[in-house]
C-alpha cells in the first residue's frame, strides 16, 4: 500500500508543476531613449516668455544679442522600449506656442511607470530685455546675461543666476543658490533668491555696490570680501547671531539695489568673484 502512495505522488508532483506557466519578464532597456529638437523664430526684445514643466529635467535660459528665440530641447525617456518611447513621444510633442512678443513652452505629459520621461530646455533669448515666468516640478534652473523681469518657482531644484539686470525673484523648496553678479553694481531693482532646504552663495566682482540682505533660520554666513572702509578704518560685516539663526545687512561700495539670500536650513557664503 505504501508503495502505491509512492509512485502516485511521484506521478502527481512533477504534472503538477509541469502545469505552471513559465515566469517571464521583459528586461528593461539598458539605455535611455534620447530625442533632440530645436525651434528658432523671430521675437522682439521686451516679450515674454512663460516656461511650464511638471516632469523632471532642467532648463537653461542665456541671453544673446539676436532678434530671436532658440529653444533646444531633449527628451529622454528611461526605463522603456524604443518603440514604446518613439510612440509616447510621438502622442506628446513639444509644446511651444509663440508669437513675435510671448512664447509659452510646456512639458507637462508623463508616460505610465515605470517609465519616466526627463526634458532638458536650453533655451536663448534677447539678453538686452526679455521677461520670464518659469514654473518647475523638479529640475535645475540656470539663467546668464539676461535682463528683465524674471521670476522662477521651483519644487526641488537649484537655482544658478548669473550677470543678471532688472528684476529677479527665486524660490526653490529643495535646492541650493549660486548668484554671481557683474559689473560695478546691480542694474535694475532687485536681485531676491530663497531656498526652504540648502546653501547659498553670493559672488561679488572685487568693486561692487549694492544693499545686501541676507539670513539662514538654521546656519552660519561667512564673509570673505574686502571689509568696507569708513574714515579710513575698515569696518568688518556686522552678523547678527540668535539662537540657529544668522543674519546680515549691510551696504558694499556705495550702496545701491537690495542683492537678498534667504534659507531656512542652509550655510549662507558671500565670497569675491574670481577675475
Amino acid at each position: 500500500m505504501r508503495l502505491c502512495l509512492v509512485l502516485i505522488n511521484c506521478l502527481l508532483i512533477p504534472a503538477l508543476f509541469s502545469q505552471e506557466p513559465p515566469q517571464t519578464s521583459t528586461p528593461a532597456p539598458e539605455s535611455p531613449y534620447v530625442e533632440r529638437q530645436e525651434r528658432q523664430f523671430n521675437f522682439f526684445p521686451g516679450g515674454k516668455i512663460e516656461i511650464l514643466t511638471g516632469v523632471p529635467g532642467s532648463i537653461k535660459i542665456v541671453g544673446w544679442q539676436k532678434g530671436s528665440v532658440r529653444v533646444e530641447a531633449e527628451r529622454i525617456v528611461y526605463y522603456e522600449t524604443p518603440e514604446r518611447a518613439m510612440e509616447f513621444l510621438k502622442k506628446s510633442p513639444l509644446r511651444v506656442r509663440h508669437n513675435e512678443t510671448t512664447v509659452t513652452i510646456r512639458a507637462m505629459t508623463a508616460p505610465e511607470l515605470p517609465a519616466i520621461l526627463e526634458v532638458n530646455y536650453t533655451v536663448y533669448v534677447p539678453g538686452e530685455r526679455t521677461d520670464i515666468n518659469a514654473k518647475i516640478d523638479k529640475g535645475d534652473f540656470s539663467i546668464e546675461s539676461v535682463n528683465g523681469w524674471i521670476e522662477a518657482t521651483i519644487r526641488e531644484g537649484s537655482v544658478d543666476a548669473k550677470a543678471l539686470g532688472g528684476y529677479f525673484s527665486a524660490t526653490t523648496q529643495r535646492g541650493d543658490i549660486l548668484a554671481e553678479m557683474s559689473g560695478k553694481r546691480w542694474n535694475g531693482y532687485e536681485f531676491a533668491a530663497m531656498t526652504q532646504k540648502g546653501s547659498a552663495t553670493l559672488l561679488l566682482p572685487p568693486k561692487f555696490s549694492a544693499a545686501l540682505q541676507i539670513e539662514t533660520r538654521d546656519g552660519k554666513i561667512s564673509v570673505d570680501y574686502p571689509a568696507q572702509v569708513v574714515e579710513g578704518e575698515e569696518t568688518p560685516p556686522d552678523i547678527i547671531i540668535s539662537k540657529k539663526s544668522q543674519s546680515l545687512t549691510a551696504s558694499v561700495g556705495d550702496g545701491g539695489a537690495p542683492i537678498k539670500l534667504f534659507t531656512y536650513l542652509g550655510n549662507v557664503a558671500v565670497s569675491m568673484k574670481k577675475e
